[in-house]
This record gives C-alpha cells, sequence and structure tokens, in this order.
C-alpha cells in the first residue's frame, strides 16, 4: 500500500485527499502544489459523472425539448423513437462532454497562473481541478438522483435558479448557470488558484470571475441560439 507521505529534502509531504477538499479546500490545495495527484481522482470524477450523467438522463423528460423541435409528418412512433434518441444521445454527450472538460478546463487554469505572473505545471492544474470538479460532480449526481427518482424532470439542473425560476430562453440558460454546487467550485477553484497556482488570492478571484462571466455570456449566446431555432 503506497505511504500515505514521502520525504523529499527532510520536508514530509502528506498525499492530498480528494474528499478531504469537501472540509478542509486550503490544505489540499497546498499539498497538491507540492505534490498533484492524478490517477485516483480522476477514475472518482469520472465514476460519478458516468452515474450522475445516466441518472440524469434516464429521469430527464425531453417532450419539453421536443415540443421546440418540428416534427410534423410524423408519426406517434417516429416521435417516440426521437425522444429515446435524443435522451441517450445527450447522455452520452453529457458524458464525453463531462470528461473532455477535465483535460481542457486545467489548460485554461494553467494559462490564467501563466497570466498573473504565477509558476506551474500542468500536472499540478490538473489535479487541481479534478479535485475541484469533486464538487461540479457531486451536483451531477445529486441531480441525477432527484430526476431519476421523483417527477421533476426539468431540462434543467434542479439546484440551480433554472430550477427554481420558471422561464424561457436565453433567461432559462443563464439562469442554469447559477448553481450551487458550481459556485461552489468557482470558489474552491479561485482558493485553488491561490494556493496551488502561486498567485495573489486577489488575481485568483479575478481569474474565476472572468471565468464565470464568459461562461454566463456563453449560455446567453447558445441560448439565444436555442430560442431563435426553435421559434
Amino acid at each position: 500500500m503506497e505511504a500515505n507521505v514521502e520525504k523529499n529534502g527532510g520536508v514530509t509531504t502528506e498525499k492530498p485527499s480528494l474528499f478531504g477538499v469537501i472540509t478542509s479546500p486550503g490544505i489540499q490545495f497546498e499539498r497538491i502544489r507540492e505534490r498533484p495527484v492524478v490517477w485516483g481522482p480522476l477514475l472518482i470524477v469520472a465514476a460519478i459523472i458516468i452515474v450522475g450523467a445516466v441518472l440524469q438522463g434516464l429521469g430527464t423528460d425531453y417532450s419539453e425539448l421536443l415540443k421546440n423541435t418540428n416534427t410534423n409528418g410524423l408519426t406517434a412512433e417516429q416521435v417516440e423513437t426521437l425522444g429515446t434518441m435524443t435522451k441517450y444521445t445527450g447522455i452520452i454527450g453529457s458524458i464525453l462532454g463531462g470528461i473532455a472538460a477535465l483535460f481542457i478546463a486545467p489548460l485554461i487554469y494553467w494559462l490564467c497562473v501563466k497570466i498573473s505572473g504565477g509558476v506551474t505545471t500542468y500536472k499540478k492544474m490538473l489535479s487541481l481541478g479534478l479535485f475541484v470538479s469533486l464538487i461540479s460532480s457531486l451536483g451531477l449526481l445529486v441531480n441525477g438522483i432527484v430526476a431519476f427518482t421523483t417527477d421533476a424532470s426539468s431540462l434543467y439542473s434542479m439546484t440551480s435558479l433554472a430550477g427554481i425560476i420558471h422561464s424561457d430562453m436565453p433567461l432559462a440558460s443563464v439562469l442554469n448557470t447559477f448553481e450551487i454546487f458550481s459556485i461552489w467550485s468557482y470558489v474552491l477553484l479561485a482558493i485553488g488558484l491561490h494556493k496551488t497556482g502561486g498567485i495573489s488570492k486577489k488575481a485568483g478571484w479575478i481569474s474565476v470571475i472572468i471565468l464565470f462571466v464568459l461562461l454566463v455570456a456563453f449560455s446567453f449566446i447558445s441560448g439565444s441560439i436555442s430560442s431563435v431555432a426553435g421559434a
């Protein structure tokens, strides 16, 4: 069994704990800076994403989405088939997109650190990203369980403002970005960029705010496009 600590030049570096990011994020991020871990957190987070995406996909009623799709000329059976295809395509897309983001996001974090004058590596940012992604993936799992076990089959996250305030596109898409687990992960990211990336607290928060604003803008644009396409 791998020891939980290793010694480098007489200094003991403890291995960061993935679930420790929930109770003591600052400590874990400092440990990541000295001893980044990847494979264990990657397998755990990926597994949570897969389970969450499957549960949410199976529990989501896509009839609302199909209302914005031109189904004229299709039989009831064909419409049902289209709904099934949409469901499983959504599940696969959610899984692939979620796992791909685990590797793409650290590149953005690395760039943020570099721009802010910090020194880091992709491996450290990948480890940081996986620890932060634990929170967002747990949010996906929670929403998946709710969608699968109840009749709350909304296309949007039940833990977001879109799940509370019912509205049309593009506002619904924007409100969906204000999700409790997502915001939690952004707060942790700001701390992580400071602790792991070695940049100032101010630079960490500025980087995270810019990333969140870009996410909101993208959600508004994609929501607008969906609204126009469904009109």
